[in-house]
């Protein structure tokens, strides 16, 4: 596995991303720190962390003394938006796809919701842009339905894709235009889920390869993977746990496409050149 271990901070220079486990990761670029879909209890709901605590102990309570710029929420599942952590973190900007902010509100939180397409300067010449995502947003069991979408991070010499939950949209391929530079030069793109199956809605590997090709990153980081599993699951799921992250790099390279995979180990960093990235 590539990467920084134990969440240090990186050098300086281009784009980075720390994992934080599942879809939770947390961005650097332009100097804003970005943190999207915070999940980071050992315990959600049935769901259990198969990552010990320690692996990102340093980086959650750096997050904790020191709140980010923005917290972004591609959705309201339970795995990609946890009360208690938001509570814990107390964003100071909290941006939410469309749906969703009125049932924030309800709980204690201030939010703006951004559609697919809308942009917001999070930090300055920081700018957020939310893009579609193929993905049901109801929150389960008795919860709102909200939309569900990815986002791009930008500054002015940098861009990094953030794609939140979804299965793959005859649109991808021109997601990147969203975005004020055209082009994604980091993305972290779901590889798998928290279960032993995937439903609709969701990348596995081979299909997550297919991806970050269509969408033209240029470095690719798997994420939703490796973290969480059903309560009594971790045996059964053993193969799910531990393999989709390679899988995808094997993947993206018997593709041929000029997009690099870099599998980082929970709570590491991975940082491009100033200037973008390497082929």
């Amino acid at each position: 596995m590539g990467g920084t271990g134990g969440c240090a901070a990186p050098p300086a220079g281009g784009p980075a991303l720390t994992w934080l486990g599942h879809s939770s990761v947390l961005v650097e670029v332009g100097g804003a720190r970005v943190l999207a879909d915070p999940v980071l209890r050992q315990r959600v709901g049935a769901l259990r962390r198969a990552v010990p605590a320690t692996a990102t102990a340093g980086a959650v309570r750096t997050l904790v003394d020191d709140p980010v710029d923005v917290v972004l929420l591609s959705h309201l599942h339970h795995d990609h938006c946890d009360l208690p952590t938001l509570r814990r973190l107390r964003p100071r900007l909290l941006v939410v796809p469309p749906g969703a902010r009125s049932w924030l509100g309800r709980n204690g939180f201030d939010a703006v919701e951004l559609a697919p397409g809308c942009e917001l300067e999070v930090a300055d010449g920081v700018h957020v842009t939310a893009v579609p995502a193929e993905h049901l947003g109801r929150r389960e069991p008795w919860g709102p339905t909200a939309s569900s979408v990815g986002h791009l991070v930008e500054s002015a010499a940098a861009s990094v894709w953030l794609a939140g939950d979804t299965g793959l949209f005859a649109g991808m391929a021109g997601l990147a235009g969203l975005g004020r530079r055209g082009v994604v030069d980091l993305a972290a793109v779901p590889v798998w889920g928290w279960g032993p199956n995937l439903g609709p809605g969701h990348l596995d590997p081979d299909r997550a390869a297919e991806a970050v090709e269509a969408v033209g990153a240029r470095v690719a980081v798997p994420v939703h993977w490796g973290t969480y599993h059903p309560a009594g699951l971790s045996f059964t799921m053993r193969h799910q746990l531990r393999t989709p992250g390679d899988r995808f790099a094997a993947a993206v390279a018997a593709r041929g496409a000029p997009v690099r995979a870099e599998v980082l180990a929970v709570g590491a960093t991975t940082r491009l050149p100033a200037g973008g990235s390497s082929r």
